[in-house]
């Protein structure tokens, strides 16, 4: 299994061509952050998704009429990537239409994932291009894992995440990691920006799922120590946030969405479903997200 090793003084990843996947990130202090994907649990690093998030009802999407069986999260965590440009601090890898792909999703595109490092950090670009004669409907989004906790001595809930701006606490469900099908107020979500983690919450609902944040900026730190790392995601108008249920896992997974799953109540029409861009042909969209050490 082909993987790349990044570099930028002192911080070090390594990518791996399967899926896109960057399988380990250490900052300066040579503390593992990535989840080391125990198969015993949860046998995945940090996939990306395209072309939807979430589930889609049935298995299955329409697209201009016609319909086309669609996985969970899309159909880019098994192929190989193509390493397409590499440098001693990143890497672009790219996906073309593959034998598994062509039956979900009739288009030519190109997804570049590209990862970039900077001191005690790393940023994730995707960028989408499409190669075909007619509109392509698209979501993308980020899944990475990251252990938690993230120092000796501390437990899962010691951690709590720190909105950037205050929020509504409005989370939206989707029972069993299926369909939306409606919100509640989070409670736990104290002064509007702080939310402690705990392993019953996912235990209840399995994600989080946070639309329509007034916050593009969320810091995962211990609650005392104040250390921990600050998630960016400017573009992303989704952010999922998920442990395994009743596994008491040490990891949480931060996943910025364009793009949701499907709702109870909506069409299964692609072109119809919330943050879904139509990128007509010869285009590009781009969007982003980045992790900082803290």
């Amino acid at each position: 299994m082909a993987e790349i090793k990044l570099r930028y003084g002192g911080t070090e990843a390594t990518v791996r061509q399967q899926g896109a996947q960057i399988t380990s990130f250490k900052g300066t202090d040579g503390r593992e952050v990535i989840w080391q994907a125990d198969p015993a649990v949860w046998a995945q690093h940090a996939p990306v998704l395209f072309p939807v998030c979430g589930s889609v009802r049935d298995g299955k999407i329409v697209i201009a009429g016609e319909t086309y069986p669609m996985t969970k999260h899309g159909f880019t965590r098994n192929p190989d990537f193509a390493f397409a440009h590499t440098g001693e601090d990143f890497v672009d890898l790219v996906l073309t239409p593959t034998e598994e792909s062509k039956p979900m999703y009739p288009f030519d595109f190109a997804f570049h994932v590209t990862y970039r490092l900077f001191e005690n950090g790393y940023t994730t670009t995707f960028l989408i291009e499409n190669k075909s004669d007619r509109v392509m409907p698209l979501c993308v989004g980020g899944h990475p894992g990251f252990i938690c906790p993230m120092e000796p001595g501390a437990a899962f809930e010691d951690y709590q995440l720190v909105f950037a701006r205050q929020e509504s606490g409005e989370n939206t469900l989707a029972p069993n990691g299926y369909l939306v099908d409606g919100t509640e107020q989070l409670s736990e979500l104290k002064d509007g920006r702080v939310l402690p983690l705990s392993h019953k919450m996912f235990d209840e609902r399995d994600a989080l799922i946070f639309a329509g944040l007034n916050s593009r900026s969320v810091d995962l730190v211990h609650r005392v120590s104040g250390r921990g790392l600050r998630f960016d995601f400017p573009k992303m108008e989704v952010l999922a946030v998920w442990s395994m249920p009743h596994a008491n896992a040490d990891y949480v997974c931060l996943e910025p969405w364009h793009g949701m799953p499907g709702r109870v109540q909506d069409s299964d029409n692609f072109e119809d479903k919330p943050y879904v861009t139509l990128l007509a042909p010869g285009k590009v969209y781009t969007t982003w997200f980045t992790v900082t050490l803290i």
